[in-house]
């Protein structure tokens, strides 16, 4: 009976971080009217790796903090198999978190998973993702005016705004 109410009242945590992602080493960026640059830390590159076990259709195992907003190279999306879809994802983002909270970045430039899938009986499944990819940060925001493009005849006109 007590480990019954034991059970009961215990609880999982997991915790979630937003991070933006870009698929190159990009330069700048440019947010609406907001303009930023970015600083890709060209060095080093991030390493992470998470594992995420199942029984049947329940999560047993497997790390309980995940990057949000993470846009992957090849982005995930079996026919037919939205579950494994979701299996994927969950633990490639726990990877990219992994790999980000090492340093003070803002998002990971080109990252490369690599997921290996185990299967027992078909009971049980071993996700086991590695990511690699470069650390970046946002700097120097700044507000620009805006530029008004007109092609004529084939020239480009400049305009600034005022």
């Amino acid at each position: 009976m007590i480990c019954s109410i034991a059970i009961f009242f215990n609880s999982c945590v997991s915790t979630n971080k937003g991070y933006q992602s870009s698929r190159v080493i990009a330069r700048n960026v440019e947010l609406d009217p907001i303009k930023a640059d970015i600083k890709v830390n060209e060095t080093t590159k991030l390493k992470g790796e998470s594992t995420s076990t199942y029984f049947l259709f329940f999560r047993i195992g497997g790390d309980n903090t995940f990057a949000d907003g993470i846009n992957y190279s090849t982005d995930i999306m079996i026919p037919f198999k939205p579950l494994k879809s979701a299996r994927l994802n969950k633990v490639k983002s726990a990877a990219a978190y992994n790999a980000l909270s090492g340093g003070d970045y803002d998002f990971l430039v080109h990252p490369n998973y690599t997921i290996t899938t185990t299967n027992f009986l078909g009971l049980v499944r071993v996700y086991d993702c590695y990511v690699s990819g470069y650390g970046a940060k946002y700097e120097k925001f700044r507000t620009e005016k805006q530029k008004i493009v007109i092609v004529e005849e084939g020239k480009e006109l400049i305009l600034q705004d005022k």
